[in-house]
C-alpha cells in the first residue's frame, strides 16, 4: 500500500468490519479514517444503511471542489469548507479518525 500511495493521503472509507482486515500502520500519519454519525435529539449513532451514500457524497464534493488535501487535518478542513460538520480525533497508530456528523440521512 505504501508504494501505491506514494506521498499522498489515504482516505479510508471502509466500515469497521472491513477495516479489521488490514490496518494502515505503515502509512498512519497520512491516513484519515472517515466515519459518519447521525445526530438526532442530542444522541449520535453510527450510520449504517446510508453510510455508503453519505461517503459517496463526501467524495463527490471533495473531487468537485478540486481540493487536494495531503494530511488528515487538511482533509477535515476541506470537508468543513464544503459545509460538512467534522470532528477530528487524535492521530493513532492506524491513522486519524474524522467523524462526519449529519442531522439528516
Amino acid at each position: 500500500m505504501s508504494e501505491a500511495l506514494g506521498d499522498g493521503l489515504l482516505v479510508d472509507l471502509r466500515s469497521g468490519t472491513y477495516a479489521a482486515f488490514w490496518r494502515p500502520e505503515d502509512v498512519a500519519a497520512r491516513t484519515a479514517t472517515v466515519r459518519v454519525l447521525h445526530e438526532h435529539n442530542g444522541q449520535r449513532k453510527v450510520v449504517s444503511h446510508f453510510n455508503k451514500a453519505t461517503k459517496g457524497r463526501l467524495v463527490r464534493a471533495l473531487l468537485e471542489s478540486g481540493a487536494n488535501p495531503r494530511t488528515p487535518t487538511k482533509l477535515a478542513h476541506a470537508f468543513h469548507d464544503l459545509g460538512w460538520t467534522v470532528e477530528t480525533g487524535p492521530a493513532t497508530k492506524t491513522g486519524t479518525q474524522l467523524d462526519i456528523i449529519v442531522s439528516e440521512i
